[in-house]
């Protein structure tokens, strides 16, 4: 899920006057990854998510994958919209089973890694354990919040995720989109209940085309731009990380994130999500 020091950003809405629906969270954390499709409601807000996995590449595809690895550019920006630097990291999730992470990159002279065991995070440089609490948090927010990122619209399958139909939003975007109103319960991960999400999707094929957060002390917006065929899937490969506000305004654009190299399933050493 993502955090504080995660950069993803997402869009206004205004609404159609169609009645809103909501879903009762779904808090059922043992249902197998298979039927995790299953937590969605038999209402517009479920029918509007089901469509957009079928689109993505389905189900069926999705829930059958064992991991996914990318290069992930990281342009950051200035005010003036110059660019201050890029970063290339490497990314590893394991996504069947438990979650694990592995993310390596460098800066400047410095070697960094963060692994995720699905239990903890630690974030190396230059093989030696960060313990600053800052280093601590980014490790957790990270692993956590790129794949949640990555795993859209899949992880709106998600315990304890309640999605509110908003309706038909045509001011946000370039092009009419489905608004979803998307809230997590207290206890459905590390940051539940703090975070308020928009999803926006295509009226006309059920592409992902941005969302909008709420992270309590500020507010963020993403474009969704490029899209790519993986093995069967749709996965975005280039989006656009805005400064929001209260009224889901794009105020300036701070950072463009590039997926590169995206492949499923490629051979992992089994040592990869250990801890240092």
């Amino acid at each position: 899920m993502c955090l504080r020091y995660i950069s993803v950003l997402f869009i206004l809405s205004t609404i159609s006057c169609q009645p809103k629906e909501k879903q009762v969270p779904n808090l059922i954390d043992n249902l197998p990854d298979n039927n995790r499709i299953n937590n969605l409601p038999d209402n517009k807000a479920g029918e509007v998510v089901r469509k957009a996995i079928e689109r993505a590449g389905g189900w069926s595809n999705w829930k059958d994958k064992k991991n996914f690895s990318f290069y992930k550019k990281i342009t950051h920006l200035d005010s003036l919209g110059n660019e201050e630097r890029t970063v290339r990291q490497k990314h590893t999730y394991q996504l069947k089973g438990k979650f694990k992470a592995r993310m390596v990159w460098s800066s400047g002279e410095d070697n960094l890694l963060i692994i995720n065991n699905g239990e903890q995070a630690k974030k190396y440089k230059n093989g030696e354990e960060l313990t600053d609490q800052k280093s601590k948090n980014e490790a957790w927010n990270s692993s956590y919040g790129s794949h949640y990122v990555i795993g859209m619209p899949y992880k709106l399958t998600d315990p304890g995720v309640t999605l509110t139909y908003e309706g038909i939003d045509t001011t946000v975007l370039d092009v009419p989109v489905h608004s979803i109103r998307v809230e997590y319960s207290k206890d459905a991960g590390s940051t539940g209940g703090m975070h308020l999400w928009y999803y926006y999707f295509k009226l006309d094929d059920y592409d992902l085309a941005g969302n909008y957060l709420d992270y309590g002390e500020g507010h963020s917006f993403t474009s969704y731009e490029v899209f790519e065929a993986v093995n069967n899937h749709r996965i975005h490969n280039k989006r656009f990380s805005y400064i929001s506000n209260k009224e889901k305004e794009r105020l300036i654009l701070r950072t463009v994130y590039e997926n590169e190299e995206m492949k499923f399933d490629k051979e992992i050493d089994e040592n990869a999500f250990e801890l240092k």
